[in-house]
């Protein structure tokens, strides 16, 4: 068996790189800049807990109906779908600016659509929070010689699965800003 020479180990060596290296953030832990953890972790959170019990009603009885951020009511859908779309946006964005940098996208940059889209979801998810739930109905029919009156009322409540959404979608929020604002505090003594 012969020496290994340089030439033939040449092939083990790592590629020269094609450019500078992508820009990083002074607070990383391992390779992944924290406010990207952050943001990515509310993200999941927003996604994860759109299975769960978004709002619960009590129609008339003690027995609750609970319907998740997926189905299709009058009250739920089509816009918290968009607060869905929003969570996997920021998961995209989350990774794409972990993974490449502060790059532009349609004439903005990643951190500054992450704030923009946090911002939509947080605040779409706090309004099902604040709004009231509660749906009343009546009938009145009158005729000649008699008057009828019926009514039902439906007391509705935000659950736990929009409540732990909200917390998700207000985490991104902090993440994205994080990523914006300039903090001087985190950054190294260096001046860097």
């Amino acid at each position: 068996m012969t020496a290994p020479t340089p030439q033939s180990e040449a092939w083990l060596e790592p590629p020269a790189a094609a450019g500078p290296p992508p820009p990083t953030s002074p607070w990383t832990v391992g390779s992944t800049p924290i406010p990207d953890g952050v943001v990515m972790f509310g993200a999941l959170l927003v996604l994860g807990f759109s299975f769960a019990p978004f709002v619960e009603y009590y129609p008339g009885t003690r027995s609750a109906r609970s319907a998740n951020a997926w189905e299709w009511a009058p009250f739920l859908a089509p816009l918290t779908w968009f607060v869905i779309v929003g969570g996997l946006v920021l998961l995209a964005l989350g990774l794409n600016h972990a993974l490449a940098g502060d790059r532009k996208v349609f004439g903005f940059r990643t951190s500054q659509l992450q704030v923009v889209v946090a911002a939509y979801t947080a605040s779409i998810l706090m309004g099902y929070a604040l709004v009231e739930k509660d749906q009343s109905a009546s009938v009145n029919v009158d005729l000649r010689l008699v008057q009828l009156q019926g009514g039902l009322t439906v007391t509705g409540a935000f659950a736990w699965g929009g409540v732990l959404m909200v917390v998700g979608a207000l985490i991104a929020l902090v993440g994205a800003l994080l990523n914006v604002l300039p903090m001087p505090v985190f950054r190294d003594r260096t001046g860097g």
